[in-house]
């Protein structure tokens, strides 16, 4: 005679012998939480892969795979998968269920599943073998190896500040003094550097005169230190002393000398065996001073053929309509501040002059570009312009092959899903 107890607690189905199974429990709440949570994470195996193969973006690590039509496969694995999970469990006949009714339900009783969800997994995962993982790193290379010369605008007007009365207002209430020419001009700087990677960098400065501060390294950090070191002349001088700057200034800045920098910076490069050389210029003025016309090395360099040639791109920075300048006490040459601290500012008593046609011409000499900043904001896109359109990028992809790896996560699955069987959660009769 077959019994069948009650639905809610066992179930007891066919009376072949050939089909006859261990007696398995109906799943529990638990039990059902735990299969749709297997179902789940093959679903999740099947998704990752797709899109896994076809994701791809510069810069980082991504997943794909070298014959990804395998993981059509996967397909077949979920409705196997599908099928297994919805198969009514075979039975024994059995006298009586009264003695199993009392029987304390045990750890393998509630992981009766578990061998078919590992044999699926790992299914699953040597598929994925198949199709060749492989993780694909890329990293960005900006540059060529050029070689770079800066010639930078020390002279007075640099102090200034772009930016309005309310702006700086502002930036005092935050607790802070806004950046002037130099400082922003600076810290661009200091942006750039940081991001070469295999470009010689140099320094010159100038102002009522040009020097060379540093030649084209690759030694970066001590190119910021350098820059960091520099003091700007504030303008702060006393009738009774001469035309030292008493804040300890690098350079005066009496003038502009863009000539004479334009001079250093090429003698620094004529001599360079890179294949690519520039010069970035950074002012807000025009040619005061110096013994040198600006022009003068420009027009030298387009005599050159063109391997020679050294290209100068040219900034212009700085806004004739919102600029204000610290104010200085006339006579103890210091700069006056509120009565919190603040430094004050004022109107320049006369617009700095420029010549934007003469930097334009600089740069069209040279095969270079003219950039015209009027604010801090616009003097970091054109910065970053200029990265876009004169660093060539180079994209540098490497591969690490996954297909081991996979391999041998599938074949430890399938070796537990074995294991599993023959041992703790062995079925009786087989």
């Amino acid at each position: 005679m077959e019994v069948a107890g009650d639905a809610s607690t066992w179930r007891s189905v066919g009376a072949d012998p050939s089909h006859r199974r261990a007696l398995r429990p109906a799943p529990t709440l638990a039990e059902m939480v735990a299969i749709d949570d297997a179902r789940s994470a093959l679903c999740n195996l099947v998704a990752a892969a797709f899109i896994g193969a076809r994701r791809e973006a510069a810069g980082m690590s991504t997943f794909t795979f070298e014959h990804p039509w395998y993981l059509v496969a996967l397909v077949a694995v979920a409705a196997l998968a599908w099928v297994r999970l919805r198969a009514k469990p075979a039975g024994v006949r059995l006298s009586s269920l009264h003695q199993l009714r009392e029987a304390p339900r045990g750890l393998r009783s509630r992981l009766w599943w578990l061998p078919d969800a590992l044999r699926l997994l790992a299914l699953a995962i040597l598929v994925v073998a198949m199709a060749r993982p492989q993780q694909v790193n890329r990293e960005m290379i900006s540059g060529e190896g050029i070689d770079i010369m800066i010639a930078l605008d020390m002279s007075g007007s640099m102090n200034a500040v772009d930016a309005s009365d309310q702006q700086i207002r502002s930036v005092q209430n935050a607790g802070g003094e806004p950046l002037n020419r130099f400082g922003t001009a600076r810290k661009i700087l200091k942006q750039f550097i940081r991001a070469r990677k295999s470009d010689r960098v140099g320094l010159v400065i100038f102002g009522a005169e040009a020097y060379l501060r540093f030649p084209p390294t690759l030694d970066y950090q001590r190119l910021l230190n350098a820059l960091d070191a520099l003091v700007l002349d504030n303008g702060r001088r006393v009738s009774n002393q001469d035309n030292t700057c008493p804040n300890q200034c690098t350079i005066q800045g009496s003038g502009t000398a863009i000539g004479d920098a334009l001079n250093r910076a090429y003698m620094r490069l004529e001599k360079s065996k890179s294949k690519s050389k520039m010069v970035i210029l950074i002012t807000d003025g025009r040619q005061e001073g110096g013994s040198m016309e600006a022009l003068t090395v420009p027009k030298y360099i387009a005599s050159l053929p063109q391997k020679e040639r050294v290209r100068i791109y040219t900034f212009l920075v700085g806004s004739g309509r919102d600029s204000r300048l610290p104010a200085i006490d006339p006579l103890r040459g210091t700069m006056l501040r509120d009565r919190r601290g603040r430094l004050q500012y004022q109107r320049p008593q006369r617009p700095f002059p420029t010549d934007p046609a003469l930097l334009k011409e600089v740069a069209k000499l040279t095969g270079g570009m003219f950039y015209q900043s009027y604010d801090p904001q616009k003097f970091a896109e054109d910065f970053k312009d200029l990265e876009r359109t004169t660093f060539k990028v180079k994209v540098h992809t490497s591969r690490k092959e996954m297909f081991f790896s996979w391999l041998l996560m599938g074949l430890a699955l399938l070796g537990l899903d074995q294991l599993l069987r023959l041992t703790w959660l062995r079925r009786f009769p087989a």
